[in-house]
């Protein structure tokens, strides 16, 4: 079969968050409640499953992306995103675009225009693009390379002969010489990971044709570069140094493909690829990136600054990390956010509106240990909720009151989202 022949296409089901999977074969079906059981918690061991057992049928959960079976066909998995009109293809660039922005993708550079033309790809083929059209960047600038000493008994003259090794090895034989020589190469862990990714992608993804295309010829280049033999230990010697500012970007999709990293651990058992992402984690992570780019009055942090909760014998315990801060130029904590991928009734008569009870007591604990007056919780916008919630806390600390806020964030337009929450806490 000639390479670059298009393989059979291949079939795609598309979910959303928390919907019943059908539409499957029996086969598929039942490799994936495999799939579901081996996979029930997080690697934290907190219970967190991929997919969920209900009535005898299986569910989605808050986990986005793609699942290919062993026979070829992906399961799709859209975040559940109020954009109005429900359109498959834009809710998909709705969540490439918050990916963009997710821990270890940050270098993965994902072109928003590049983005919108992949519209009708399916999304493990976006994801699988993405990384080609990075990489041929990279091959178009050269592949690093590097110095290798090499000793080898070769029949021509190279470098510095060896005489003890010349002497115990060519003694009855002048054709040849034991020489040591350095030899520049592309022979080094970064390029093996990379043809390692290619050649994975190439085995195992049923993909576009144009990708297909796309992996073949960058087989070809490189050619030259054997592939990884021990990936793990080729990933922990990897170097990438300023001359190779290039790789940064590749090398995220390569960490991505061959040790799902910035992923939960997924069994690979029964399932042929699993690229499934936490859509709390990316939610997070995308609200903050909208307050570092769109306000200036303040710093943003998350996952601190850290404060101790508790002493015991004069050592620190329970430590608190908020998950965004708001800090002045003294390093005084303003504000303290906290994104929850989560929806509430804004309009509804109850007058907790679906918020949970141990966030608000979480908000509140934070808010005393760091001294703020203002806390919030953030919610993706929807429906039935567009509007903030204001609530007062009962109680007061050396005079000073309390409040927490909920806030919509629209994930579509974070620009605005933000500046809005800004005037509200603000007051300007």
């Amino acid at each position: 079969m000639p390479a670059n022949k298009p393989k059979a296409p291949i079939s795609v089901h598309v979910f959303k968050e928390h919907e019943r999977l059908s539409g499957l074969e029996e086969a598929e079906y039942a490799a994936l409640k495999d799939f579901a059981l081996a996979n029930q918690t997080d690697q934290q061991g907190k219970y967190r499953p991929v997919l969920t057992l209900k009535n005898g049928r299986l569910h989605t959960q808050n986990y986005v992306g793609v699942i290919q079976t062993r026979r070829g066909t992906v399961i799709e998995i859209l975040p559940k995103v109020d954009i109005g009109d429900g359109d498959e293809e834009r809710t998909r660039q709705v969540f490439l675009k918050m990916l963009r922005t997710y821990r270890s993708l940050r270098t993965a550079q994902f072109n928003e225009t590049g983005i919108s033309e992949l519209r009708h790809f399916n999304m493990l083929d976006v994801f699988v693009r993405l990384f080609l059209t990075n990489l041929v960047l990279l091959t178009q600038r050269g592949l690093a390379r590097h110095y290798n000493s090499v000793e080898d008994n070769l029949p021509r003259l190279r470098g510095r002969i060896r005489f003890p090794q010349h002497i115990r090895w060519n003694a009855a034989n002048r054709a040849r010489f034991y020489v040591a020589f350095d030899e520049f190469t592309a022979d080094r862990p970064v390029n093996r990971l990379i043809h390692s990714a290619i050649h994975k992608l190439k085995l195992r993804s049923n993909t576009h044709p144009s990708n297909q295309q796309l992996l073949h010829q960058l087989r070809i280049c490189y050619s030259e570069v054997p592939r990884s033999e021990r990936p793990e230990v080729d990933w922990e010697r990897h170097r990438i140094d300023r001359s190779m500012r290039h790789y940064d970007a590749v090398m995220a999709w390569v960490g991505l493909f061959l040790f799902n990293h910035g992923l939960a651990t997924f069994s690979g058992k029964h399932v042929n690829q699993a690229l499934l992402f936490p859509m709390e984690e990316v939610f997070e992570d995308y609200v903050a990136d909208g307050f570092r780019r769109h306000q200036r009055d303040y710093r943003v942090r998350t996952q601190g600054p850290q404060k101790a909760f508790t002493r015991i014998d004069g050592t620190h315990a329970f430590h608190m990390r908020p998950d965004i801060a708001l800090v002045q130029s003294d390093d005084n904590v303003r504000f303290v956010l906290d994104a929850k991928w989560k929806t509430i009734d804004g309009d509804g008569k109850d007058s907790k509106h679906g918020i949970s009870q141990d966030d608000v007591y979480q908000l509140y604990s934070y808010g005393r240990r760091f001294g703020s007056a203002t806390v919030a919780l953030i919610y993706p916008r929807t429906r039935e909720f567009d509007s903030p919630l204001r609530y007062e806390f009962n109680d007061e600390v050396a005079g000073q009151g309390l409040e927490l806020f909920c806030f919509p964030f629209d994930v579509m337009q974070p620009k605005e989202s933000v500046r809005g929450i800004m005037r509200r806490l603000t007051g300007r």
